[in-house]
């Protein structure tokens, strides 16, 4: 993936600090940079994401994402689609 362009609509998390999703269902979850831990309600998986890696949320509920170093992310909108008949 070319994230040159996604920059400017990224996120800055500095270690240790917490984004909160609420209802983030199909949902991804891209590192530009540093590592991402991510967290879904009664979730027992430990995510890692690192940089150039991605994550869809999977099952709906809150998740958080935590910088485990200086880290960059784009939450990006799930895609409506259609299955060709």
């Amino acid at each position: 993936m070319n994230t040159t362009d996604l920059h400017s609509a990224s996120i800055s998390l500095r270690k240790g600090e917490i984004h909160r999703l609420r209802h983030g269902l199909g949902q991804r979850i891209e590192a530009l940079n540093g590592c991402l831990w991510v967290t879904i309600d009664n979730d027992l998986r430990d995510i890692f994401v690192a940089a150039g890696e991605g994550f869809t949320i999977d099952r709906d509920g809150d998740t958080l994402i935590s910088a485990m170093a200086d880290s960059s992310v784009v939450l990006l909108a799930p895609v409506a689609w259609q299955r060709a008949a």
